[in-house]
């Protein structure tokens, strides 16, 4: 094991014993954002945000309005999938929303740095998705395509998911005990999104079942990996600023969530590996 795995492995044990010892396991009254391999407070969302959007984008292009219905009803295979794997209460207690945007801005979320998206900000409940954005990335990486989009937004979706579950408490308290394994817990904990995505895709009433969906997002994932993005735009890979895992990390854990169907599959925090 890796001097990092086995820091990690110890701290980790830690953290889970001190939350088996009374620790509430739901996310406290003040959430975090992770953005790009970074952990930033935020506030709880005030009364009225993370409303649905409206059904249009003003000056949407043609793609950009087949995109919003095609994540539009992926959204809506997918939340429909969590509510029944984690329970109608527990899902509704709090309730993810969709906001399509133009383009995603720090006041989405409270002023924090974002990223151009889709992203999640966990203080509203909210995935942001910039159309613009999207359109740009399916025409511009190989392999993406309409079900690779999807995949993007149901990994976002699963942020939400681990929100519920107590995940971010877990991660901010083993970056407080390990500051310097910041980079790496953040990388794990985006693929713990990755394999809730294959969680959906592996339980998913019509969306991901549909013929050659989930191979088309594998494909994807392939081709949105670190290593492979990275190669692509620089000519080489610099594995120190890794922020989501290489292809193979990626696309082991979607599958992992495919296959496994369960939250438990996806303890990725708790590896002993990761490729």
């Amino acid at each position: 094991m890796r001097g990092s795995a086995l820091v990690l492995a110890v701290v980790l044990a830690a953290v889970l014993a001190a939350a088996s010892a009374g620790l509430p396991s739901r996310l406290s009254a003040s959430p975090i954002l992770l953005t790009g391999g970074s952990v930033a407070s935020a506030p709880e969302a005030p009364a009225g945000l993370g409303m649905p959007s409206p059904p249009s984008v003003s000056g949407e292009t043609a793609k950009q309005a087949h995109i919003r219905t095609m994540i539009t009803e992926a959204w809506g295979d997918a939340t429909a999938t969590w509510q029944i794997v984690i329970g109608e209460r527990t899902f509704e207690s709090d309730l993810p929303q969709i906001n399509f945007v133009g383009a995603v801005r720090a006041s989405h979320c409270y002023g924090l740095y974002i990223s151009p998206g889709p992203v999640y900000c966990s203080g509203n409940n909210t995935v942001f998705v910039s159309l613009s954005e999207m359109e740009r990335v399916s025409s511009r990486i190989t392999g993406v395509g309409d079900l690779g989009l999807a995949f993007l937004v149901a990994h976002e979706l699963g942020h939400h998911v681990q929100k519920v579950h107590g995940r971010f408490r877990v991660l901010s308290a083993l970056i407080r005990a390990a500051p310097q394994l910041q980079r790496e817990l953040s990388l794990r904990f985006e693929l713990e999104a990755d394999c809730l995505a294959g969680v959906w895709a592996g339980k998913s009433p019509k969306f991901a079942t549909l013929a050659g969906a989930r191979e088309a997002m594998l494909t994807a994932i392939d081709a949105i990996g670190d290593d492979k993005v990275q190669l692509a735009s620089a000519g080489l890979v610099n594995p120190a600023t890794f922020t989501h895992g290489t292809s193979a990390q990626r696309v082991r854990w979607f599958k992992a969530g495919v296959d496994g169907g369960t939250i438990e599959t996806c303890d990725v925090l708790n590896a002993a590996i990761i490729d």
